[in-house]
């Protein structure tokens, strides 16, 4: 995994537009009442898939020692101008790869990170990763869309912001479970009066709620708690948050 081509290069300097930092202060807040409620207030987090960096920096202004790891450097540049601080740790690597050598008290994963993943064994690597780098009894915090949530999405749309225009085109293949988003931003260019086109396709993919949970265990969690779900059936809701505990 290593090799995958950074499907953020051409659009990182305009990804926050696409107002993802509402994942800062929802989850933000949520995780940090769920960490205070297990003993954890102000304790090492690694932000896994950090993005741009808006929960990562978003933690470490409430206390919290956080690293940010991603395997986008454009993401990374993009983070690193926003931590006016300087006190989060950026590092660039793959979450399948991962080895910093340390443990964390919590690992976050959000904003479908891990939907980036193909497989199901994918999946069980990328866990066995992040189990390695959690303390024993840590946990770890991630979201995912689910199948149901994938094929939600699919649609063309147009969203006019302050400065800029995005076009978002997303097709669901059910067959592979495949979700393809081809990414149009109309941006202020460098010369007043002129606008830049950037494009960009991103991939993910959906797996089955029960299969996620049991690749958990395999990979060593526990205590697996899925939270906020708006039904009983989990594969009817359109995002899986879960929260596990290692063991």
């Amino acid at each position: 995994m290593s090799d995958r081509h950074d499907a953020y290069r051409g659009i990182a300097r305009h990804y926050d537009l696409q107002r993802m930092d509402w994942y800062a202060f929802t989850y933000g807040k949520r995780l940090q009442t769920l960490l205070t409620e297990r003993g954890l207030a102000g304790s090492r987090i690694l932000d896994a898939g950090c993005g741009t960096g808006s929960l990562a920096i978003a933690l470490s202004k409430a206390g919290y020692t956080v690293t940010g790891v991603d395997l986008s450097e454009a993401l990374l540049e993009v983070a690193r101008a926003k931590d006016d601080r300087k006190a989060v740790r950026w590092v660039q690597g793959d979450l399948a790869e991962l080895d910093l050598g340390e443990t964390f008290d919590a690992i976050t994963s959000v904003a479908d990170v891990l939907n980036h993943l193909e497989t199901l064994d994918e999946w069980e690597r990328v866990l066995g990763r992040l189990a390695l780098h959690l303390a024993p009894g840590g946990y770890l915090f991630f979201d995912a869309m689910t199948c149901h949530g994938l094929e939600h999405l699919d649609s063309y749309t147009i969203h006019d912001r302050e400065n800029a225009t995005l076009i978002l085109g997303i097709i669901w293949e059910p067959p592979t479970r495949r979700s393809t988003l081809k990414l149009t931003s109309f941006v202020p260019a460098d010369r007043p009066g002129l606008f830049e086109r950037v494009s960009e396709t991103i991939t993910e993919w959906g797996q089955p709620v029960a299969a996620i949970f049991e690749r958990l265990k395999r990979a060593g969690f526990a205590e697996i708690e899925r939270l906020w779900g708006t039904s009983d059936e989990p594969e009817a809701d359109e995002r899986l948050t879960v929260l596990a505990r290692r063991a």
